[in-house]
């Protein structure tokens, strides 16, 4: 009883004070993801004099659980075919650009610092993907998701996670031997799991996902409840949702992936658009526990320590993204200003840096200097990146779909 008496304590003290900041921060015509970050920095345990929430554990599962709704709702609006549109090759061209060019970046940023190989190979793996539900937050809010530069950078994030992946199976592979050599049959199992899922995923989502869905949207009968009838497919839309992110999860990609990859399957049946109807609230609660919970986690008496690094860090990486997807977009046809657009949106450090930093502590090959740096990073760029995709839509004018492809 005293387990759950905390946990809905906690619940009324996040609620209450994101309310009252975000409601701050709407006045002052601000991104809402910014009242957040620092609702969490309020209730979190690092901000004197104390912790307003006791369950911290529990605050990070509910925050994994507005990942998956949020990336669901945010795939919800990229149905295949649209994605299609854009080229696959464009997604993987650009990725390859942008992460070649970061690796570069992470060796200048270790040698500035005075670090170790090794601690720069990681801050590369690190600094290759950018944050997908940053990015999808703040484009649906600035109602910027169905552009064109928007397709791009969703295409790319899939790509990236793709690539950081097989990166970190590579690197693992090598450094789990401890004698420098490449073990071959893990990397090649890793690598296999990945695209049977992919493969699997995608013939099931293509073949059977919208008329499943389209089936339950269709009442038995016409004197059937609708509300009932509503409350059926939510539930059936959400399973498919969460099933598909632990699958994902399993074979080793994020849960992001699954959720996103769930929600473009739903999107290309003819109910999508009730779908994302009658799933936007939970999504929506879910997703601001998720950005109260990055807050949360900051730890601000250390930012001495750590902040002269992060910002060399963050400088760099913002550099390296602008210019990588930038030139990636550019290269691949696209016009200056969607290639600004991409460029300037995909300039922060995903949530996929903490699994590549767990994987450094785990394998006890990186120094303890090297997560907070990257962690101070992180929210560094979490706070600017509403900042450059509202500077991005400034520079640029605005354009139509037709005129903003290749």
């Amino acid at each position: 009883m005293e387990f759950s008496s905390a946990i809905v304590a906690d619940f009324a003290v996040i609620m209450a004070i994101a309310a009252v900041v975000t409601f701050i921060f709407h006045k002052l015509r601000q991104p809402l993801i910014l009242g957040y970050l620092i609702a969490g920095v309020i209730i979190g345990p690092y901000s004197p004099p104390f912790s307003l929430v006791s369950r911290l554990d529990v605050l990070g599962a509910v925050a994994d659980l507005g990942v998956i709704l949020l990336l669901f709702g945010v795939g919800l609006e990229f149905p295949l075919a649209k994605l299609r549109k854009i080229g696959f090759r464009a997604y993987f061209g650009i990725s390859f650009i942008e992460i070649a060019l970061m690796f570069g970046v992470s060796y200048g940023v270790g040698k500035i610092l005075g670090w170790s190989y090794i601690d720069s190979l990681f801050l590369g793996a690190a600094l290759a993907s950018s944050s997908t539900v940053i990015i999808a937050k703040v484009l649906r809010d600035f109602g910027k998701l169905k552009d064109v530069s928007a397709l791009i950078m969703m295409g790319v994030l899939i790509a990236e996670d793709l690539i950081v992946v097989a990166m970190l199976a590579v690197i693992t592979s090598i450094l789990s031997v401890g004698n420098g050599s490449f073990a071959f049959p893990e990397f090649a199992w890793t690598m296999s799991k990945i695209a049977l899922f992919i493969v699997v995923s995608v013939i099931i989502g293509i073949l059977l996902i919208p008329r499943i869905i389209d089936w339950v949207s269709q009442p038995e009968k016409a004197r059937d409840d609708q509300s009932e009838h509503d409350e059926v497919l939510m539930l059936v839309a959400l399973g498919l949702c969460f099933g598909l992110a632990i699958l994902s999860n399993t074979v080793g990609l994020s849960v992001a992936i699954g959720a996103f990859l769930m929600g473009i399957f739903v999107a290309s049946s003819r109910s999508a658009a009730k779908v994302a109807s009658l799933t936007s609230h939970i999504r929506d609660m879910f997703a601001a526990i998720f950005f109260v919970s990055m807050g949360a986690f900051i730890d601000i008496t250390q930012f001495r320590v750590f902040l002269i690094p992060g910002l060399i860090v963050t400088a760099m990486m913002v550099l390296g993204k602008v210019i990588g997807c930038g030139l990636g977009a550019k290269i691949f046809g696209y016009h200056n200003s969607v290639a600004l657009r991409v460029g300037l949106g995909m300039g922060q450090i995903g949530e996929f840096a903490f699994i590549v930093m767990r994987v450094g502590q785990e394998l006890n090959v990186v120094s303890p200097l090297l997560f907070p740096t990257v962690a101070t990073a992180v929210v560094i760029t979490a706070f600017l990146t509403p900042y450059m995709i509202r500077l991005s839509y400034k520079l640029t004018p605005t354009a139509t779909m037709a005129t903003e492809g290749s």
